[in-house]
């Protein structure tokens, strides 16, 4: 077996048929390398497989990858993707290759046997210009025009799917996102009481990525009056803290001490710092499905989070406010109204069925459109 790849296994789970499923491969290069993102989706998803008692082959960066810097990462990452993913599917009998990561292998997608799973469309923006946006959309013409099958993450991506003409003849699937390890790690806390009156602990859930927008993030908090009177934490930036602490000591000398910017955590550490915050911000301008919003609820959270068509789709586990730039004061009072009371809990369990469901929909229908190519 190549090397940073496992054997899940079968395991037994509520959705398991009667047939033998076929064995697949799972492309998850940065498993070990990020904790959050697409890596903690595709655990899920594995898990999911395990619930189904598919036997999966889980294909992982090198160890010694960590110890690269993130250029050579990307560059290990495409090697990875398009040369030994499809050797190894080959080598073990896989009928299906997934590749989570907005591209695909693309000898798989020609040798039938792939499906690509798309949570967003910005690398196909017109200002997404960089090399890795480039590769994406490379890979997702071959594979579209190879007419294989596409997942989408959410709802919303799936409707963005739908409309692009380039992703007609490809069959699509919904893959929500799944929550299955976090929902356990919550399992192992007890949900602190809130207190009355002091400062208005807020997670602000961020990023170095360009749709984050975390200067502007910063540049509204700085619009709240009586700074005293919040306490922010800043999620997301993992190895990348120094470039937030960077942004963060550009604020005014008020604001500054007042925001705290935190390193990579494990995922006991995350559930702690929603458990912890009074209300979680989440700030983006654009999105293929929101992860923090969903968890924030999960830990029966207020959300303030902007108002893009990925977290519209959440305001049905209500509790969610959503602004924009001339209403981010009054969402603001909101959120902060909610975060005195009792919010409720959300539960994931109708997003693991769906996937559960639309999985085995793929693995058991295999469209001949899917197989075929032009």
């Amino acid at each position: 077996m190549a090397a940073g790849s496992s054997v899940i296994g079968d395991s037994p789970g509520r959705a398991k048929p009667p047939d033998p499923l076929p064995r697949v491969l799972v492309f998850n290069f940065f498993a070990d390398l990020k904790a959050r993102g697409i890596p903690a989706y595709t655990a899920g998803l594995l898990q999911s497989l395990a619930h189904l008692g598919v036997p999966a082959i889980e294909l992982k960066a090198p160890r010694w990858a960590v110890r690269l810097p993130p250029m050579l990462q990307n560059l290990l990452f495409v090697a990875y993707e398009q040369l030994v993913a499809p050797w190894l599917s080959r080598w073990h009998g896989c009928s299906l290759s997934i590749y989570p990561y907005n591209s695909v292998g693309l000898i798989d997608a020609v040798a039938g046997r792939a499906v690509m799973v798309v949570h967003d469309l910005i690398p196909s923006r017109r200002d997404s210009d960089g090399l890795a946006a480039r590769y994406i959309r490379t890979c997702q013409r071959g594979h579209t025009w190879l007419r294989r099958p596409v997942a989408a993450v959410s709802r919303h991506t799936l409707r963005q799917l739908q409309r692009l003409p380039r992703f007609a003849p490809c069959e699509k699937y919904l893959w929500a996102n799944p929550f299955y390890a976090f929902e356990a790690a919550l399992a192992g806390h007890r949900v602190p009481l809130r207190r009355a009156g002091g400062e208005t602990r807020v997670l602000l859930c961020s990023g170095s990525g360009p749709n984050k927008q975390f200067r502007e993030a910063l540049r509204l908090l700085t619009r709240l009056p009586d700074p005293k009177t919040w306490r922010v934490r800043v999620l997301g930036f993992g190895d990348e803290a120094a470039l937030a602490v960077r942004r963060v000591e550009a604020l005014p000398p008020v604001w500054r001490d007042r925001v705290e910017v935190l390193p990579k955590l494990d995922l006991d550490e995350i559930v702690r710092e929603y458990l912890g915050a009074d209300l979680v911000w989440v700030h983006s301008r654009a999105e293929g499905f929101g992860r923090p919003v969903v968890e924030a609820r999960l830990c029966g959270r207020p959300v303030l989070a902007s108002d893009i068509g990925a977290f519209r789709q959440l305001r049905k586990l209500h509790h969610v406010h959503l602004y924009r730039e001339d209403s981010f004061d009054s969402a603001v009072g909101l959120a902060r109204a909610d975060a005195a009371k009792p919010c409720g809990h959300a539960r994931a369990a109708f997003l693991h069925d769906q996937l559960e469901q639309e999985v085995m929909r793929l693995l058991t229908e295999r469209p001949d459109r899917a197989r075929r190519s032009r």
